[in-house]
């Protein structure tokens, strides 16, 4: 059942402008159709951010679909990163380093925390981040087939990784084509869109099953695609 946002008073029976993502925060979305699911990670994110960053989990061989996003070349490639599993491991050993105490003894617990969290994150993402100059919204990460890294981020391990990219002041948004897994509860806002074809998007639906109390994208509430302004305005431009 579709379950429009309530505009304000005044506002008529419009659909929210903007999809609230104005805060770090952390973004699951899953479906069956990972083209789909890239386009509705695609408008998230350049509506939240126009300078987003995009990381692909490929696999050795993968052709993309004629449908993906990413095969029309929509992302510059300096802001485009394909790596393989692997390549988005946890970095242990330079964490564990800290963790085994060699910092200064006055260092506090915080302070530790936050930098072995940090020193954690792959070093693609601590690159990445090391180098976000200071604005008023949040640098928008986006990672594609998260799925593939399920085994390297074992439960426990990724609410700190969340915690911290929020900390430094960015979004990540990530798409999952698979079953959810409980450690995904970590994300801040978890989305399923429900569509099989690219070329039907419109009349997908956009599911919440996590989201803030209050906001266009909170627990709770259905769109379809088409019908949901923040998104559907960057689709229209891209897609027939």
């Amino acid at each position: 059942m579709h379950h429009p946002v309530r505009s304000a008073p005044g506002g008529g029976n419009n659909l929210p402008l903007e999809s609230g993502l104005h805060r770090p925060t952390s973004v699951v979305i899953y479906g069956s159709s990972r083209p789909l699911l890239n386009w509705v990670a695609y408008a998230l994110a350049a509506e939240a951010d126009p300078e987003f960053i995009w990381n692909d989990v490929r696999l050795r061989g993968e052709v993309l679909s004629e449908f993906d996003p990413l095969s029309r070349n929509l992302i510059p490639p300096e802001r485009l990163n394909v790596a393989f599993p692997n390549e988005f491991a946890p970095e242990d050993r330079a964490a564990n380093i800290v963790r085994s105490g060699v910092v200064r003894d006055d260092e506090s617990h915080e302070h530790i925390r936050r930098l072995t969290d940090f020193l954690r994150l792959p070093l693609g993402a601590q690159r990445v981040l090391a180098r976000r100059s200071a604005g008023n919204r949040p640098m928008v990460l986006v990672l594609s087939n998260g799925h593939r890294l399920v085994a390297l981020y074992p439960s426990g391990t990724l609410a700190p990784s969340l915690r911290i990219m929020n900390e430094v002041g960015a979004t990540l948004i990530m798409t999952f084509a698979d079953a959810s897994p409980a450690s995904h509860r970590a994300f801040g806002t978890i989305l399923v869109v429900e569509g099989n074809d690219v070329r039907e998007w419109k009349r997908a639906t956009l599911r919440v099953l996590k989201g803030p109390a209050d906001g266009p994208l909170r627990t709770g509430v259905e769109y379809r695609l088409g019908e949901y302004a923040p998104l559907a305005d960057i689709l229209t431009r891209q897609l027939p």
